[in-house]
């Protein structure tokens, strides 16, 4: 099944840097798009990908404010991340 997805790209350059993405990055931001909010842990047993690459990824999407990073209410030390556009 192909779902459609709308993304609130704001100006030309940020649009830019979405298409500029590495595959990971983008593999990662879908997955956030479609699963909402997921912590490190689970987008590591979701995409397979390798600890550092999908690290490395998060900090790109942050680095591009396409998404957020939180706290966990029940355990401090985990982080959530949340799709921001």
């Amino acid at each position: 099944m192909i779902v459609e997805d709308k993304y609130f790209i704001g100006d030309y350059e940020q649009k830019t840097n979405l298409f500029s993405l590495s595959p990971s990055s983008k593999f990662i931001l879908y997955l956030l798009k479609q699963r909402g909010p997921l912590k490190q842990q689970e987008i590591i047993e979701k995409t397979l990908l390798p600890k550092r690459t999908t690290a490395y990824a998060l900090k790109k999407l942050q680095d591009e404010n396409f998404i957020k990073k939180s706290k966990d209410l029940i355990d401090k030390r985990v982080s959530i991340f949340e799709i921001t556009i």
